[in-house]
């Protein structure tokens, strides 16, 4: 297909211009620096959210008390309310008369400054389900933006709001001043999040993008382990200072005004030739290669396929694995000449129940990374450390993804992880049922959370590759959209994990591990994709989910369904 050819022409001009020169490292370095803001804004309420322990305020005089009987003699204090004692020895539980009292600063945690416990416990869990909220809307509006505009000036302007939302946020004077800048944290998080995503990519040629992908898995495991170093630090200040120690982390993004480029790819589709051509002489110049050979590449490449398609009719292509149908070879524009929607997802029923599975998975590993992110502050008597180690877990997720993508399958690989997260998890919980609560038995429970952990991080960064490579091409895009936005269903959910883990330890890791196990039961019906040449169309995306009749060893796999038994 002409675009194909197009993206094979500007991977012509990178090789001829030098993949991995300095101009490439400058561009990918500052896009791939985006990681360190783009993880602690996500998960930052962890430390400025923190639990504070607190209990009723002590009264003095218990008779002046309004409201209390007269007959007390004994009072106790809890942490929500106050448990009274009278002469007949009947027992009264009231509200706290004089309010609360914590254990540290009142300003070292918002829940303890705005009082966000007991009967308002749930509200900090809001303000995340706010923040991820934001980032579906900012996932769908910067995404297209910068489609239509250019990648550079959405990523930058993103990066800057995303700055100042995260720093107006340690000036606010009440929670309900908070919240809406928690929307619109989410918002600029995903749209700098995914517009530098692509700006990283576009800048490498095909075959070596994987290297970009494994880079930011490295990356977002040692921002997090960073972060709680940072955290750590400040422990015993305000956290308003830590929230402001985060926003600073965006503040480079001032200096790629001047060092960052335009993505070449998205110039020259958009027919601003004359601007890719000063990024090409730059960056030739960065990287000592030879002005004129490069710009003779681009334009007799580049510029050819993005304002002259050449004629395909020629070019034949093999749709399936015996590269013929009907006995004979097809030509390659008529691989996929549909236009689809997304309201195909819902008019075949084989593409439907696909994006269910998919959405469904999306969600339960967003549900479950951020919710044991959120709780593993109770992995060890000290948050910190129970961070630093969930953090430190997830360091060989990209060598573990590398090899499972390459060697095993994608979604032999998510199996595989998805069992071990669910089992980790559930036998953490029952553990300390059967066997007590022993030094060994804790160790033990330690260590099975955090193999959990590790394992649903390798089939969430699996499932990126894996979701788009199961649908035709013109609706691939739509499909990975799609399971994201499923996802964020999950991810408004883990905040409450934490509300739901302090009256009821066991309760979040049965529901995770209860999840990530029946998802390969689920995943059953879906092919694997490693080595499998990509659909083009719905027919074909059918024809490798539709296993064969029994009894049936003719070649009818290769025979593409009918289209009218593909409508639901």
């Amino acid at each position: 297909m002409a675009g194909d050819q197009a993206s094979q022409a500007m991977d012509a001009v990178f090789m001829a211009l030098g993949w991995r020169g300095r101009f490439q490292m400058v561009q990918i370095v500052q896009w791939l620096l985006c990681v360190f803001p783009l993880a602690y804004h996500i998960l930052s309420v962890v430390f400025i959210a923190k639990d504070n322990p607190h209990k009723c305020r002590e009264v003095n005089n218990s008779s002046s008390v309004v409201g209390w009987p007269d007959d007390v003699i004994n009072v106790t204090y809890g942490k929500c309310s106050v448990t009274l004692l009278n002469v007949s020895g009947e027992s009264l539980e009231m509200p706290c008369p004089q309010g609360l009292e914590f254990a540290d600063p009142v300003d070292h945690s918002m829940m303890s400054e705005w009082e966000l416990v007991c009967e308002n416990e749930a509200l900090s869990d809001v303000s995340q389900t706010l923040l991820l909220l934001g980032m579906c809307v900012g996932a769908v509006l910067f995404t297209s933006l910068a489609d239509k505009y250019g990648r550079k000036p959405f990523t930058i302007g993103c990066q800057v709001g995303l700055m100042v939302t995260a720093a107006a946020q340690a000036f606010v004077p009440n929670f309900f001043a908070f919240l809406p800048l928690r929307f619109f944290l989410g918002a600029f998080q995903q749209g700098t999040g995914l517009t530098a995503g692509i700006l990283s990519l576009e800048v490498l040629p095909t075959q070596f993008r994987y290297t970009q992908s494994v880079a930011g898995c490295f990356l977002w495991s040692f921002a997090m382990v960073f972060m709680a170093t940072v955290a750590f630090l400040m422990r015993d200040l305000p956290w308003r200072y830590l929230q402001l120690a985060f926003a600073i982390f965006s503040l480079y993004c001032l200096l790629q005004i001047w060092f960052s480029d335009e993505s070449l790819r998205w110039l020259v589709a958009n027919g601003k030739i004359k601007r890719a051509e000063r990024v090409l002489k730059r960056a030739a110049r960065m990287n000592g290669a030879n002005e004129q050979d490069v710009l003779t590449v681009f334009r007799e490449k580049a510029l050819k396929h993005a304002h002259h398609p050449i004629d395909t009719s020629s070019k034949l292509k093999p749709p399936h694995a015996d590269g013929q149908q009907n006995g004979a070879l097809v030509p390659e524009e008529e691989a996929d000449t549909t236009n689809y929607n997304i309201l195909d997802f819902f008019r075949h029923r084989r593409v439907f129940v696909c994006a269910c599975i998919n959405g469904f998975a999306w969600m339960v590993n967003a549900m479950t990374y951020y919710g044991l992110s959120m709780t593993s502050v109770t992995l060890a008597d000290d948050m910190y450390v129970g961070f630093l180690l969930s953090a430190l877990v997830e360091l060989p997720t990209a060598v573990a993804f590398f090899f499972m993508v390459e060697k095993v399958g994608r979604k032999r690989g998510c199996d595989v992880f998805h069992l071990v997260a669910g089992f980790s998890l559930l036998l953490s919980v029952a553990l300390p049922a059967m066997a007590g609560e022993g030094n060994a038995v804790q160790i033990v429970v330690i260590v099975l959370s955090l193999l959990g952990k590790f394992a649903i991080s390798v089939s969430f960064a699996i499932l990126f590759l894996y979701t788009p490579e199961q649908f035709p091409t013109n609706l691939r895009n739509a499909s990975l959209g799609t399971a994201s936005m499923i996802g964020r269903i999950g991810g408004m959910l883990a905040p409450y994990s934490r509300t739901l883990g302090r009256h009821y330890p066991w309760a979040p890791g049965v529901i995770f591990g209860t999840c990530c196990i029946l998802l390969p039961v689920l995943m059953r019906t879906l092919r694997e994709t490693r080595g499998q040449e990509l659909p083009q169309t719905i027919q074909e995306m059918t024809l490798y989910v539709t296993p064969p009749e029994k009894g049936d060893k003719s070649d009818k796999k290769h025979k593409l369904p009918k289209q009218k038994s593909a409508p639901v």
